[in-house]
């Protein structure tokens, strides 16, 4: 119920801030990551935005450019966290997939390097006419809420996520791309969630044992 609820509020505010750097695409062009390894660099890509109806997001710069083999399959991914009208944080990586290809590629699930699955929201899907061609122009914009723990974990260790449906496709964030994001995060704050999850963590394992 919480990642449904989070899942929700995610689209809503993605779709918002996809609307607002579209309408701002022909005034302002964001200057490209040369190092993704600099944190300072990628902090300086970082952007906030105001979506009235549900706080104040925060989204990192746009990944997919990082990589020719991202960019021919993704034209977006990057990370959000958003604070809510009530104060809550939410966290996610969010994806453009944008492909050229026969059928759709349904991605579904998402699992990390140690195995560990993530949900995986769905949140739009477009496809371009494509009558008499080999293969069709298609668009699947998808959602992983991320607990703040990994968001936390991602500054050392980064975070590598396989994607799956009919087609397989692997993601990985440095290390760095999360510390800049933390870094924005005033430091008061970051303690409270940091305590918050690790209250949830030992609720839930205390519940295994029971």
């Amino acid at each position: 119920m919480k990642f449904l609820k989070q899942a929700l509020l995610i689209q809503a505010v993605v779709l918002f801030t996809l609307g607002s750097l579209q309408a701002s695409a022909t005034t302002t062009t964001p200057e490209p990551i040369k190092d993704w390894g600099s944190v300072e660099e990628i902090a300086a890509g970082i952007e906030f935005k105001l979506v009235p109806e549900n706080g104040e997001v925060t989204y990192g710069p746009n990944f997919a450019s990082s990589d020719q083999s991202l960019s021919d399959n993704f034209s977006e991914i990057y990370l959000t966290r958003l604070i809510d009208h009530e104060g809550g944080d939410h966290y996610a990586l969010y994806i453009t997939a944008q492909y050229n290809d026969t059928d759709w590629r349904s991605y579904k699930d998402a699992v990390t390097r140690r195995g560990e699955k993530l949900p995986l929201v769905t949140l739009s899907q477009e496809e371009n006419v494509c009558e008499d061609k080999p293969a069709c122009r298609y668009q699947e914009r998808l959602a992983i809420p991320l607990s703040f723990l990994y968001f936390f974990d991602g500054s050392t260790s980064g975070l590598n996520v396989t994607i799956s449906g009919d087609k397989t496709s692997e993601i990985s964030l440095p290390a760095a791309y999360f510390r800049a994001m933390l870094q924005s995060i005033p430091e008061e704050n970051l303690y409270e969630a940091l305590d918050a999850e690790k209250e949830i963590a030992a609720a839930k394992e205390k519940e295994t044992v029971n």
